[in-house]
């Protein structure tokens, strides 16, 4: 009990010291085609931060390298992309929070967001996962799947006391085919928001495309406020979040490309390189501009920081260009870059953009 209370004075005493504001965010706009703005966060600062994280947005959600002019900063979106649009949910002089909200042609009732965190030091996204202890991230798993299995088991007992109603019938057999995966959700792949005193996690779709109007839960949404979770946060999660320690925050190294911004080289070339998230604990995708045209890549993590990714054609059959990759103590990446269509091998050099 008297570690909670201490923990808990050191988040309100954390918050306000971080209420500091970070970045200046300014927003591209340009008119959507079916009316309304399409609206876009772009940093101001000159810093590699921000350059990292502007470079990291454009390259992930508008699939562009930033800098081009703002009508067409929304040319290469996904054909069925009908609005996007944004909000700054916190915006510290150690973090930045930013939703992402999507309307597709394909589904205009059920809009999806993504959320991003970063480090506003070095401008590299952070996950749910690197903020809690291994004991306090399993914690965190166990109250937000109590929640979403409470909200589900209330569904299933409408439906029971009305057997006549159809479509709530439909809802609750969806639920019931969900229910173990929100039981072992890992929350690897839930959208992080993070706001000025809480923390949201956001499930995704129960629902296949056609069954969507049954999801009424989506996107089983759990808010918790930051304060009750200073326990279970690690030191860097409470630096960033609740403000305490010394600044910028210190986080633990890891083996392989990291999620964020590189600049570099290949061979005499200039490129910048963007690694996107890591699934399933070996997969890794991302995308790099080179000769001021964007590429989309995808490959796998192995042994001792090595990595190999691919840029494809039409069919993951047709193989462009291979990257293999080392990554180094302090975060820097050597390797080489293959050229199939060039038929060329270059060396390769990148660091993150801090």
């Amino acid at each position: 009990m008297i570690r909670l209370l201490i923990f808990a004075a050191l988040a309100a005493i954390g918050a306000a010291h971080a209420a500091a504001t970070g970045f200046t965010v300014d927003t591209l706009s340009a008119p959507r085609a079916s009316g309304g703005v399409n609206r876009f966060p772009k940093l101001i600062e000159k810093g590699n931060a921000a350059k990292a994280i502007n470079l990291f947005l454009h390259s992930i959600e508008l699939r562009a390298k930033p800098g081009g002019v703002a009508k067409d900063a929304f040319a290469s979106l996904p054909a069925p992309t009908a609005a996007v649009d944004y909000t700054v949910g916190a915006n510290t002089a150690r973090l930045l929070s930013i939703r992402i909200d999507y309307r597709n042609l394909d589904r205009l009732a059920h809009p999806q967001a993504r959320g991003w965190t970063f480090d506003a030091a070095s401008g590299q996204p952070i996950t749910q996962s690197d903020l809690f202890s291994p004991e306090g991230y399993g914690r965190l798993r166990q109250r937000v799947a109590t929640e979403r299995v409470k909200r589900i088991n209330e569904v299933l007992q409408a439906a029971r006391a009305k057997p006549a109603d159809e479509d709530l019938a439909e809802t609750a057999a969806l639920y019931e085919d969900c229910l173990d995966t929100v039981r072992g959700d890992t929350l690897t792949d839930d959208q992080l928001f993070v706001g000025s005193d809480s923390l949201a996690l956001e499930h995704g779709d129960c629902a296949s495309a056609e069954y969507l109007q049954y999801d009424r839960l989506r996107p089983l949404r759990v808010e918790l406020k930051l304060a009750d979770l200073a326990a279970d946060l690690n030191d860097y999660g409470r630096c960033l979040l609740l403000g305490t320690g010394s600044s910028p925050c210190a986080n633990k190294v890891k083996e392989g490309p990291q999620p964020g911004s590189y600049g570099g080289s290949i061979g005499k070339r200039p490129v910048t390189v963007v690694f996107e998230r890591r699934y399933d604990g070996d997969r890794i995708s991302g995308s790099y501009v080179l000769d001021r045209r964007y590429h989309r890549i995808e490959g796998r993590t192995q042994r001792d920081g090595k990595a190999k990714l691919y840029e494809t054609g039409t069919t993951l059959d047709d193989l462009l260009c291979e990257f293999t990759l080392f990554t180094k103590a302090d975060g820097s990446i050597d390797g080489t870059w293959r050229s199939l269509a060039e038929n060329q091998l270059q060396p390769l050099a990148l660091k993150p953009l801090r």
